[in-house]
């Protein structure tokens, strides 16, 4: 009796480590805990200023025509705490639409970097996290002119200092890194393409 002795197939055969594929892997890790770190500041920066902006009384936290204070404000600035409830409410859910774009980018960035410390480099997960990382962008870079809109419809609008050229620069990145996401799709498809008629 003769025994058969199958070859694996070469795509399952696991190619060694190189060293720079080394280097991706740990400074991925290093970057997934750094954006695990930002993403965690983040959320308990919103959840102080949430609480800040509801329950503080005092002259420290402060508000004007062109920015937000904490400690001494212009002549301008009204305490944030004498405003009237509703007032601090609108600004809370101003506070949150503000807030949310940055620490979905955190998370976003957080998965990608996760993703090449697993070694997935080119998987269909790395392009959804890149158009996520640049849909946020973009919502970062509008949020303030769509807070300012609703502000200014509600009469609630204290800081009107809106537009910044960092917005226009976050937009802009936002729509590169999301074609950039669209590009790694579409190369991934063809690749599969490919290796259909092979």
């Amino acid at each position: 009796m003769s025994v058969i002795k199958l070859k694996p197939r070469a795509e399952t055969v696991a190619a060694p480590e190189t060293a720079a594929q080394r280097r991706v892997r740990l400074g991925s890790r290093a970057l997934a805990w750094l954006f695990t770190g930002l993403l965690s500041v983040s959320v308990a920066i919103l959840i102080a200023a949430l609480a800040a902006m509801l329950f503080y009384k005092g002259e420290l936290l402060r508000i004007g025509p062109d920015n937000c204070y904490i400690g001494e404000g212009p002549p301008n600035s009204v305490a944030f705490g004498s405003l009237p409830l509703v007032h601090r409410l609108v600004y809370c859910l101003v506070g949150i639409v503000r807030a949310t774009p940055i620490i979905m980018l955190f998370w976003s960035l957080r998965g990608l970097f996760r993703l090449y410390a697993g070694g997935k480099v080119f998987a269909p997960a790395n392009a959804v996290q890149f158009r996520r990382i640049g849909l946020w962008l973009c919502a970062y870079a509008v949020s303030p002119f769509a807070c300012h809109l609703f502000l200014a419809a509600t009469g609630y609008e204290i800081d009107r200092n809106w537009a910044h050229m960092a917005s226009v620069q976050a937009f802009v990145l936002g729509l590169l890194v999301f074609v950039i996401g669209e590009v790694m799709r579409v190369g991934r498809e063809i690749e599969e393409d490919r290796e259909a008629f092979v």
